[in-house]
């Protein structure tokens, strides 16, 4: 997706999503990422350096697919993790 499809699309299941369970876990907040999990590490820095939406336009503006992604916490463990699961099929996920 673009950034404007994924912005479109968070701003569409948002109140379906956050607090749904997923995967044992209940969804905690939405956050628009790449697609390909390899380039997470790279969007992850950029993010940090000049901010969420630079990062979001920078990656949009190279052609990069972009994915909206639900975040859960596992506190199971001494250290939170975060678990994101992509939330790009959500809606045929609840239709079904």
């Amino acid at each position: 997706m673009t950034y404007n499809e994924a912005l479109s699309h968070l701003e569409r299941i948002k109140d379906t999503a956050i607090g749904a369970p997923v995967k044992g876990r209940f969804i905690e907040s939405l956050f628009i990422g790449p697609t390909d999990w390899e380039q997470m590490t790279d969007f992850m820095n950029l993010r940090i350096q000049k901010g969420e939406e630079t990062a979001l336009t920078e990656f949009d503006g190279a052609g990069k697919s972009l994915s909206v992604y639900g975040v859960s916490v596992n506190n199971e463990f001494d250290v939170p993790h975060w678990d994101m699961t992509i939330m790009d099929n959500w809606e045929l996920m609840i239709g079904n």
